[in-house]
């Protein structure tokens, strides 16, 4: 506490009372316990304002608790004013008690206007910064307080109706003390009622206490509301619905129209009321003077000079001034009526009108939305132009100190009202980059189904530029609109059909939103997933198509898109379009780790079997393909039990991976495919599915192989295998060799297929690709696999002596039997045997236990072609697929 002279008329003070042990008064209670003031100054204060008791809440009398406010009068002629501030507390008992805070200095200074500007203050003290409060406070410059308080008052709104009733009580007994039947908290209504008639109605001043009482009846204030029956006695009721007689209330509708600053005051106080309704007329005619000319010439009765003075730079001047403090409501009206009378001859009051009109909108819309709507309507009746609208909406910015989200609010809905384009207005440009991302995007929300949709995609778009120039961030504000509106599918989808973009700009926008939600990359696809519409038909699976394509270097990312998207019933269509971004190598690996998940499995050879390549895709592709074993794991782990099912799925994957065609129409898999596919190892239905696959001139050599590799797996030594098969190998090869010596070599060999197709388009949806398959998922019974394994041929046997029926009249069949030469009845034998010992050793096996393995003497073999019986003009052109055969060995 400082010692030093009274206050100072620049100077306001301020005191803190609460409860403490030490108080600087000395004793203990309710007392002060922080302030500005020096000794005496302390001393005589705390007297007046009774060591705060001077006042208490109306909740200690068992009212409802609130901030209550008061302005009290001091001295012999009132020449001291305090502002206070009560607020609930409580003392070291836990009983109810008060703090309050009470600014001190000249009435002038510190009166009811003051305490009602400062409702929102920061600095006001509470019970919760008490301990923190120094017990030497600094004393507040009145100036910077008052601008402060200004400002407060300004914003402080009040409905008309409700001031309308006040004031009407008010000039009926202007010089009663009143009670406001109203809430305490209602600042801005008492503050609409102080600003126009304190200092005007009733000699005394207008001090007040809002959610209080005093506890000294010479302290008694003018104006009471508070919340206890027995607070009216003695008081004149001042209710919202005003009761007064008829000519009052229009006195007080034209006393609510005028603004509290431009009022002039009376040089005394008005006591009657007569006076005050004197007074207020004669203040309206002043306000309204130039638009009483608009209204005569509304009318048609305006003269030639005042005509002249109206249209002019001087009545200009005076009526833009006039008209933003005009009530909307009456200027909306004054616009509809003249537009629907429309004078002759005063262009620049109609353009002045409109103008002003729409700048009214953008400054006092918060006010009341849609007295706002209803005026800017009017002013583009009266043919408010774009260029007006965006040269007012220009110097409205201009003028902004600060904008606020209802000034961007205002900003938009007069944009799309007066025809401006955003995308193109260069305040717009300056005034979206201060918009949060969310509502960017709830603007493009609301404007998506109105005929702004152009609008809406701008916004968008603006959220995502502004979004790419930050952080990259995502923002919890969008991931909340994300989820209520469903991955703003409704809205994507209304700009998209309605400014008929394309596939690829809708992908965009939900790039955008994506984006926006979670940032990039997104590296937690749950919650994206689980943003996804719930009606997944009703769409077509389009945010889930977008997303797939916003992934499309993910490979877990889209395949955990398509998992999803399958299981909520998406056609095979959209799941093939899905996949179909990821590249063949990601295709195959991400199948390899949907482990007991085969559910995809179709819809990726489909694209697999569809997609032309390069012969360095297609080898990359077999390579992915032979590293994942064909996908052994998954085919194997989901149907364990149904060999048919694993042929058909390993079938189906040859196909796709390989795109080998039908060895009906010469294609299948080439000798050197089979022999790697072999070579890298499988189960029975895969090795199966190798031969069922493979070429003409590769089926022995594949069963061959799957023999071999059977014949180890049981143990048996090389010699034996070799032994066993050595003569069937040469005896096919014989075969073969005859075979396709007579027959000449088809145009689609199989090993110019890929050489083909890299030179060749998308294939056509009819071609040879591979049938769309669906496989069934464990435990689905495998009646819905579709795929048919490549027909065999019947002419398994071939040669000369088949040939028309001869003329002897013996049967076909006895011909062809006595026409077989020894040899071909040999090779049919051997030919038979390889049959049974395939049957054996790939789907046999010994009951017991296998004898022990002997270590065997390593043997290399090498088989080559062997020689052909037939002549070497009879050898066909494609030697590679129809070898000559010979045996060699090497040790």
């Amino acid at each position: 506490m400082r010692t030093g002279p009274l206050p100072a008329p620049g100077r306001v003070d301020q005191i803190v009372f609460a409860w403490s042990d030490r108080l600087l008064a000395g004793g203990r209670g309710l007392g002060p316990v922080a302030t500005s003031l020096g000794t005496d100054g302390l001393r005589v204060w705390n007297e007046r304002l009774a060591g705060g008791d001077v006042a208490v809440g109306q909740w200690l009398s068992g009212a409802a608790e609130c901030a209550a406010l008061g302005a009290l009068r001091f001295g012999r002629q009132g020449e001291h004013g305090a502002a206070l501030r009560l607020v609930p507390a409580r003392d070291p008992n836990g009983r109810p008690s008060q703090l309050v805070h009470a600014l001190v200095g000249p009435a002038s200074v510190v009166n009811a206007a003051l305490v009602l500007g400062l409702h929102r203050w920061p600095e006001w003290s509470t019970p919760d910064r008490l301990d923190a409060t120094p017990s030497d406070l600094e004393a507040l410059d009145a100036t910077a307080l008052w601008a402060h308080a200004e400002a407060g008052l300004d914003e402080a709104s009040a409905r008309r109706d409700a001031l309308v009733g006040l004031l009407a009580g008010v000039l009926a007994a202007p010089c009663d003390p009143y009670l406001a039947e109203i809430s305490p908290d209602d600042v801005g209504l008492v503050a609409g009622l102080v600003r126009r008639l304190d200092g005007v109605a009733g000699a005394a001043p207008l001090t007040m206490l809002l959610g209080a009482q005093v506890t000294r009846p010479e302290l008694r204030p003018r104006l009471l509301a508070v919340g206890l029956p027995d607070a009216r006695n003695g008081r004149t009721s001042l209710t919202t619905t005003g009761g007064a007689d008829p000519g009052v209330a229009r006195v007080a509708e034209l006393l609510a129209d005028l603004p509290p600053t431009s009022l002039t005051r009376p040089r005394a106080p008005l006591r009657t009321t007569a006076a005050l309704a004197d007074w207020v007329e004669a203040e309206h005619q002043r306000a309204t003077g130039v638009l009483d000319l608009v209204d005569r010439a509304i009318a048609g009765t305006l003269d030639e000079p005042e005509r002249r003075y109206l249209n002019g730079p001087d009545g200009q001047e005076r009526l833009r001034a006039e008209l933003r403090n005009a009530d909307m409501a009456q200027l909306t009206d004054r616009l509809l009526r003249w537009t629907k009378a429309n004078p002759p001859r005063l262009s620049e009051v109609a353009r002045t009108l409109r103008q002003v009109a729409a700048d009214r909108y953008l400054t006092d819309a918060g006010e009341d939305r849609d007295t706002a709507d209803r005026l800017l309507q009017a002013a583009r009746r009266m043919d408010l132009t774009a260029a007006e609208a965006r040269r007012v909406l220009a110097n409205w910015y201009s003028g902004l100190p600060k904008v606020t989200s209802a000034d961007q609010y205002s900003a938009v809905y007069f944009a799309l009202g007066a025809g401006i384009d955003p995308a193109s207005d260069e305040t717009f440009a300056r005034l979206l980059p201060g918009m949060k991302a969310a509502s960017l995007l709830e603007w493009s929300r609301v404007l998506a189904p109105s005929d702004h949709v152009k609008a809406a995609l701008h916004f968008m778009r603006a959220a995502h530029r502004q979004w790419s120039r930050g952080d990259r961030r995502g923002d919890e504000g969008v991931r909340a609109l994300m989820r209520e509106t469903e991955m703003f599918h409704e809205t994507i989808h209304d700009i998209v059909s309605r400014c008929g973009l394309r596939t690829e700009d809708e992908n965009d926008l939900y790039r955008t939103v994506l984006h926006l939600a979670y940032g990039d990359p997104v590296t937690d696809l749950a919650p994206v997933l689980g943003a996804l519409p719930a009606d997944a038909e009703a769409t077509e699976f389009r945010p889930w198509a977008a997303l797939a394509d916003v992934f499309g270097g993910d490979r877990a990312h889209v395949f955990q898109l398509a998992a999803q998207a399958r299981r909520r019933k998406a056609p095979p269509t959209v799941l093939r379009d899905m996949l179909g971004v990821l590249s063949s190598t990601d295709l195959i690996q991400g199948m390899a780790e949907q482990t007991g998940q085969p559910g995809l499995l179709e819809p990726v050879c489909h694209v697999l079997g569809k997609r032309p390549r390069t012969p360095a895709e297609q080898r990359a592709t077999c390579d992915a393909a032979l590293a994942g074993r064909f996908l052994a794991g998954l085919v194997e782990g989901a149907w364990p039990d149904e060999p048919e099912i694993r042929f058909k799925a390993y079938s189906f994957l040859l196909q796709a991976v390989y795109q080998a065609g039908d060895r009906a129409d010469g294609g299948g898999l080439t000798r050197a495919e089979v022999d790697e596919l072999v070579r890298a190892g499988g189960t029975g239905p895969f090795l199966l599915a190798v031969v069922a696959h493979a070429a003409q001139d590769a089926v022995v050599p594949a069963l061959l192989h799957a023999a071999h590799r059977h014949a180890a797996d049981l143990g048996l030594p090389s010699e034996i295998a070799e032994s066993a098969l050595r003569g069937p190998h040469r005896a096919a090869e014989a075969r073969t060799a005859r075979r396709t010596s007579a027959e000449p070599a088809h145009a689609g060999l199989p090993h110019q297929r890929h050489a083909q197709h890299a030179h060749q388009g998308q294939p056509a949806e009819d071609g040879p690709a591979p049938t769309a398959t669906a496989f069934p998922e464990p435990p689905i019974p495998p009646q819905h696999f579709s795929f048919n394994p490549p027909p065999t041929r019947r002419d398994h046997f071939p040669s000369g002596s088949e040939q028309e029926e001869p003329d002897d009249g013996r049967h076909p069949i006895v011909v062809w039997i006595t026409g077989r030469t020894l040899q071909e009845w040999a090779i049919a034998v051997l030919g038979l045997g390889i049959v049974v010992l395939l049957v054996l050793l790939l789907f046999g096996g010994s009951d017991g236990a296998p004898p022990p393995r002997q270590a065997p003497t390593t043997v290399t073999v090498t088989v080559t072609p062997s020689v052909s019986p037939t002549t070497s003009a009879e050898t066909p052109s494609g030697g590679d697929r129809s070898p000559q055969p010979t045996t060699g060995k090497t040790p």
